[in-house]
């Protein structure tokens, strides 16, 4: 059964306005992260509350891309980088084959207590911002 997407006058920070799939599921955007920084935080502006989230993300890049071992978020996850070796690779309707040379790839390990948060399907306890 197809979702119908939200009228144009929707605010585009709304929910409503978010692209959704068959099942309901959505994709959260930085925006939506700044819209939950500013509920819980009323007192900054939009555009604090967008920086916020962007500093965070990039610290988090930069710190992988620096070549840190991990970035560990507590009761969240660990995000960390893995060296892959160099493998063969093929074409199979050509036969022709390549090598793919080493690489770096970004992982994600979530905490226990995110796994029983999602196999739970909890939600957070609305807070006041204090």
């Amino acid at each position: 059964m197809p979702v119908e997407k939200s009228s144009s006058s929707a605010s585009p920070y709304s929910r409503e306005a978010s692209r959704t799939s068959e099942k309901g599921a959505r994709t959260v955007t930085r925006n939506d992260l700044a819209t939950a920084i500013l509920k819980r935080f009323p007192s900054l502006s939009r555009r604090e509350a967008a920086r916020l989230v962007k500093c965070a993300l990039d610290e988090i890049a930069d710190a992988l891309s620096r070549g840190e071992e991990s970035v560990k978020l507590h009761e969240f996850g660990t995000f960390f980088v893995r060296d892959r070796s160099s493998r063969a690779d093929g074409e199979p309707p050509t036969g022709k084959g390549a090598s793919r040379g080493r690489r770096r790839s970004l992982r994600f390990k979530p905490s226990h207590r995110l796994r029983e948060k999602v196999e739970k399907g909890q939600t957070r306890e609305p807070t006041n911002g204090s």
